[in-house]
């Protein structure tokens, strides 16, 4: 087990060595909340032509999707991550959701993630009774928090997926993510209210 929890501490948290001066919580590996969609695509090797449009009014809501499987081995490298969703508020990432390979964490327990987890961004809050929406590639899920990470701009959550034994990890802005949630919401209500006009018009 120990063996095991060292080997995951190395690939998901010992590899951005940059980041572990300060406890930032906007950063995950190569990537920090605000970069544009460029950036991000770029650092993952995603073409930009990947890029999922969620709303596009009021502001613009995209989401790239990662999937360590679909990238070609490098290497030398290991990714603790089976998917890493990024999600874009106006252009500027502001969340992304890491699904954690589940071969890298079987056999560790929840203590394990935690301990693990806070090498990096520092002391945790472990919460009695608290869920929060993670969203993936393949919808989203209301789940159970594990822990709890926060400053006054940012937050993490690190959670137990549903299905047979795995984790993830949400990472946020505080600010991106209300904006985010407000815009999304405000673009269905405009659909809806525009709805009976669409209708006319492919009638016509």
């Amino acid at each position: 087990m120990k063996t095991r929890k060292s080997l995951f501490l190395f690939t998901a948290v010992v590899i951005p060595a940059s980041l572990l001066c300060a406890a930032d919580l906007g950063a995950y590996r190569d990537f920090h909340l605000g970069m544009s969609v460029a950036d991000v695509a770029k650092r993952a090797s995603l073409p930009t032509s990947d890029i999922h449009l969620i709303a596009s009014r009021p502001i613009r809501i995209e989401e790239l999707d990662w999937h360590a499987s679909w990238t070609p081995r490098t290497e030398g490298k290991i990714y603790p991550f089976s998917e890493l969703l990024f999600r874009f508020y106006d252009g500027k990432l502001y969340e992304m959701a890491v699904t954690y390979d589940r071969d890298q964490t079987r056999g560790l327990t929840e203590a394990d993630l935690v301990d693990s987890v806070s090498v990096l961004y520092g002391n945790a809050v472990h919460p009695a009774d608290e869920e929060v929406s993670f969203p993936s590639g393949l919808g989203g899920s209301v789940l159970k928090v594990i822990a709890r990470w926060e400053d006054p701009d940012d937050e993490i959550y690190l959670v137990r997926l549903p299905y047979g034994p795995g984790f993830a990890m949400l990472i946020s802005s505080r600010a991106g993510r209300l904006s985010a949630e407000q815009a999304i919401a405000e673009s269905e209500r405009l659909d809806l209210l525009e709805a009976p006009q669409r209708d006319l018009a492919l009638r016509a």
